[in-house]
């Protein structure tokens, strides 16, 4: 064997080459092969039943790509985003909906599929076998159970397919130590009574994490997140001998490196799996993975594509190749695929849960490939931001890449971003069934107080024809979620996949929550017509609200969701109950086709402010179908002329705002009347206000953005109040004309406080920090070279002060730890609030504790003092804030445990310095003996995360360089450790 990885070794070598000096070549970078063990069929076999007890699974200590704050594009909304949903409400029976399995283990990472007459689903670590009715054949079993080299493994992250074309399923495991896959390959369709053939296939010693299975012709490929800095260069992408695999033969492996990757730490790239039973000609195996222009080293956002082939006659003659760079020319819209600087804590649950990982940098498990007789195409998604600010919305991106023929360069068909509301959706999985309609799976999260959802499971799609980029298929729910998660890790994925028996009916599997166990929910839906005869009514086109006039036209949208085509059928409609009007549609609807119709007859809607409902329906002669032919809409007269302003959008709060800060609003037009020619203000404090005409019309129910040409400035720290107003002479609303904002230009190093009558600390002790005499200065003073241990264990701790001002006990101070190490002095921080100071230049010893689960490390301590008179300006307790009188000065203390164990002294007594030649790019070294791996964090001074990542000791220390040329100027907190210690250091941007 030595031998054999010494020739893959030098054969790679030299065959790693450039093409055209843009395409890379490389050969294997390993080949190994393995031996089928059998094992007995699972009726005649004693199944283990799965732990019911917590388990955490392959535990998220991994970086993610580096991270450059600030760039990137786009930089405004996204530009492919779908921001309604879907008005075609599906067709069919009551749709088969059923829990698999309540489980602890976390995340569970749920996958099924269907195949002719079952469904197997599997989860960490274990399985059950159901009916295509949902009725359990086999109970929850433990991985182990399936035998062979699956006994006593539960390694976890498994997936399950079903091979069409061989009519098998497949199951897979990753084991850790070491490294290796475990695949199981039934002996026959029924899982249940056949036999298996298991294999162990080694990963040179490298557990293979996240590990993603799909079908091609010439083999089983695997997907990894294996030797993410050397992806390049080390086997990361596998392929198993399947043809040798479904006979129980010894099957060969061989593991491919991805020349030309711009990746650093997590990344998740996708084979293509093919649905159904024609299987592409062996050879040109796509890989494909997203490259994020907001990542280092990658300049364009872009879908890049790999081909494999393999030669298992002559396995060292195999290859994968740099094929297709996907970007904006080629039809890739910008896309922002990072969430808080890479962190995997993102977003924000309902009933303060914790944040819950995005899944960022991972193309969607799966990756779905499918042949039509006029092209071939595959399905994907990712999760994307599409929020501008430095808030999140997640979304899911979704593409439809199509090749005319084998062969061929792939072209971007369709794409979208599915974010038809406020509400977070990500964990997506995509399929295409037999007919070209496309069908998306994903988790819906919303932390709003008015309408809180936890993580629940929905689903929309499109048919073939449909207006391309656009789901068109109705949202509906799978499952709405009862509890939020209680941890961060979730998913790690779903699983969508098309049932093999009709090639239509689309199988999802997700995870949601009811208190601490996860539910693995399947619901199945079909968006192909399941009727002969089914029309439709799916929207009511007009009238809208708006000013309606004496002679309105009612416009309907049809669909045809039966497999007839239609023609010469009734539509109708009345108003208030009152009469029917029904007319004919002299024309022929073929099936899944749209149409929209006009009535010949109108209608007076003209009463000021009166509600009409009306309600349309399509009335053919023959409907199996009567769910979906009419519907009822209540439309409201408005009033002509309303416009309003419904947000200011910049300036924002932040820091170090300029003297030429744009303001930006939304203009909203509530009334029923276009509207031009009028005008625009806005006014910042008391100053004069600043008058601008609006150049355009602004439609019925329309918003506009409108940016004044005269800008502001914000340049001197402190709050501003701006108000902006719509001035149209004849609007009948003035209550929504106007929005009032108040930003604040921060710094949080609240310089200009007047000290110069004694105010604030004159003196402090804090252990080791001793520091009299304190110069006023301009009010801010940073001592944070100055640094004391403080051990959490002692209980109790003391510090002293003295101010050289008393006047009644309006003398006051209050002190923070910045605990959480974000850069913010939040409330929870506090560890001392408004203790008055009664004594003149003498010291004054006050008590605190610390939390007992408080963060071990170093972290910044800020201490302020003043006088707390309300005729003065200025909050003590708002650490921001510029007192009128008082100070602020910023000290580090290095938080202990003498009862804790080494490792953690040898981080907080690390040296760490940060280096920079031109304040924007950084190095930052933390020396220390500790050698397991840490991660870096970056905030701005608002507490939003810009960078997170891994790192790895280089023997001597811990050295990460970060890009911070394309950040906003401004303070920053860098923060290394482990999660419980750590060292910090505050920069500055420039």
């Amino acid at each position: 064997m030595k031998k054999i990885l010494l020739l893959i070794t030098l054969f790679y070598v030299f065959q790693h080459t450039t093409v055209a000096q843009e395409r890379e070549v490389a050969g294997p970078a390993y080949i190994d092969s393995a031996q089928a063990v059998p094992s007995a069929a699972f009726s005649k076999t004693r199944l283990i039943t799965p732990t019911t007890e917590y388990k955490l699974f392959n535990p998220r200590n991994r970086g993610i790509n580096k991270i450059v704050p600030g760039k990137g594009l786009p930089r405004g909304e996204d530009p492919v985003r779908q921001s309604k949903m879907g008005d075609v409400k599906l067709s069919g029976e009551k749709k088969l909906n059923f829990e698999a399995v309540s489980t602890r283990a976390t995340p569970s990472d749920p996958t099924g599929v269907a195949g002719p007459n079952h469904y197997v689903n599997a989860w960490n670590a274990a399985f059950s076998i159901f009916d295509k009715n949902g009725n359990q054949l086999t109970p929850p079993a433990d991985l182990a159970s399936i035998g062979g080299e699956f006994t006593n493994e539960r390694g976890g992250d498994p997936i399950v397919v079903y091979d069409e074309n061989a009519d098998r399923y497949v199951i897979s495991q990753m084991d850790t130590l070491p490294g290796s896959f475990l695949i199981a390959v039934s002996q026959g369709p029924d899982p249940v009574n056949s036999g298996w053939y298991t294999y162990r296939f080694p990963t040179n010693g490298m557990y293979p994490d996240y590990p993603k299975l799909s079908v091609w012709s010439d083999g089983y490929y695997f997907t990894t997140n294996k030797d993410n800095t050397t992806a390049d260069q080390s086997e990361v992408i596998y392929v198993m001998e399947r043809d040798k695999m479904l006979r129980g033969e010894s099957a060969q492996v061989i593991g491919f490196p991805l020349p030309g990757i711009k990746t650093t730490r997590f990344y998740s790239p996708a084979a293509f799996h093919v649905n159904g039973r024609e299987l592409p000609p062996p050879g040109n195996s796509p890989i494909i993975y997203m490259q994020d222009d907001s990542w280092e080293g990658v300049n364009e956002d872009h879908l890049k594509l790999w081909l494999v082939n393999v030669d298992w006659n002559q396995p060292g003659n195999s290859t994968i190749s740099e094929s297709q760079e996907l970007g904006v020319a080629e039809g890739v819209s910008p896309f922002h695929s990072t969430f808080d600087g890479g962190s995997f804590k993102n977003l924000s649950q309902p009933f303060d849960a914790p944040d819950l990982d995005a899944l960022q940098a991972t193309m969607m498990y799966a990756t779905q490939y499918r042949r039509f007789g006029t092209h071939n195409s595959v399905v994907m998604n990712f999760v994307v931001d599409i929020e501008p600010s430095a808030a999140e919305h997640a979304a899911v991106r979704w593409y439809e890449l199509r090749q005319r023929q084998d062969g061929d360069q792939w072209q971007v068909y369709q794409e979208g971003t599915y974010a038809p509301d406020k509400s977070d959706r990500f964990g997506g999985s995509i399929a295409i069934d037999a007919e070209g309609n496309i069908g998306l799976g994903y988790t819906v999260l919303d932390d709003s107080p008015e309408r809180p959802i936890p993580p629940s499971l929905r689903f929309t799609g499109r048919f073939e024809g449909d207006p391309r980029g656009v789901m068109t298929v109705e949202e509906e729910s799978i499952i709405e979620g009862i509890s939020p998660n209680p941890s961060f890790r979730y998913g790690d994925y779903s699983h969508m996949s098309v049932d093999a028996q009709d090639g239509l009916t689309f199988w999802y599997i997700g995870e949601v929550f009811e208190g601490e166990q996860r539910i693995n929910q399947v619901g199945t839906f079909r968006i192909a017509p399941e009727y002969n005869n089914d029309l439709a009514l799916t929207k009511l086109v007009a009238p809208v609200e708006s000013t309606l006039g004496e002679n309105e036209e009612i416009i309907i949208r049809i669909r045809n969701l039966g497999r007839n085509s239609q023609t010469d059928f009734e539509v109708s409609y009345s108003i208030n109950g009152g009469g029917t009007i029904t007319e004919t549609v002299n024309q022929t609807l073929e099936s899944t086709e749209m149409m929209e119709y006009t009535f010949s007859e109108t209608v007076d809607l003209s009463e000021s402010g009166a509600e009409y409902e009306i309600t349309v329906s399509v009335n053919p002669a023959a409907d199996e179908n009567d769910t979906n032919n009419s519907l009822t809409e209540t439309i409201r007269h408005l009033s002509p002329n309303d416009i309003g302003i419904s947000s200011i959008d910049a300036p924002e709060t932040g820091e170090f705002l300029d003297s030429t800060e744009e303001v930006v609003v939304t203009i909203e037009n509530f009334g029923g009347m276009p509207q031009e020619g009028f005008q625009v203000s806005y006014q910042l404090g008391n100053n004069f206000s600043v008058v601008e005409n609006f150049p355009g019309v602004l439609g019925v129910g329309e918003d506009e953005v409108f940016t004044f040409s005269e800008t502001v400035d914000l340049s001197s720290s402190g709050w501003y109040e701006i108000t902006a107003s719509t001035l149209l002479e004849t609007d009948t609303k003035p209550e929504n004309d106007s929005v009032e904002e108040t930003i604040v230009s921060m710094d949080c190093i609240p310089r200009g406080s007047d000290c110069s009558f004694g105010d604030g600390i004159w003196a402090f002790e804090l252990g080791d920090i001793l520091n009299e005499n304190i110069p006023c200065g301009n009010g801010y003073i940073d001592f944070t070279d100055q640094t004391t241990i403080i051990d959490r264990s002692e209980g109790t701790q003391e510090v002293s002060v003295q101010t050289s001002f008393v006047a009644e006990e309006r003398e006051q101070f209050s002190m923070w730890i910045d605990f959480n190490d974000n850069a913010v002095f939040e409330d929870s921080e506090m560890v001392i609030e408004s203790q008055p100071l009664t004594r003149y230049k003498a010291w004054e010893t006050f008590e605190f504790d610390l939390p007992q689960d408080a963060p071990l490390g170093q972290h910044l301590l800020r201490i302020r003092a003043g006088d707390t008179n309300p005729e003065w300006s200025g909050d003590l307790n708002s650490p921001c804030s510029v007192m009128q009188y008082g100070t602020t000065h910023d000290y580090t203390v290095t938080i202990t445990d003498s009862t804790l164990d080494i490792d953690d002294h040898l981080l907080s007594e690390a040296e760490f310095v940060i280096l920079s030649k031109d304040q924007k790019h950084f190095k930052a070294i933390l020396e220390t003996t500790y050698d397991q791996p840490l991660r870096i964090s970056v905030y701005n001074i608002l507490g939003q995360q810009m960078i997170e990542n891994q790192i790895m000791s280089d023997g001597n220390a811990y050295v990460y360089e970060f890009d911070m040329s394309y950040a906003a100027r401004g303070v920053y907190l860098v923060r290394v450790g482990t999660w419980e210690v750590g060292r910090v250091k505050r920069i500055i941007v420039k």
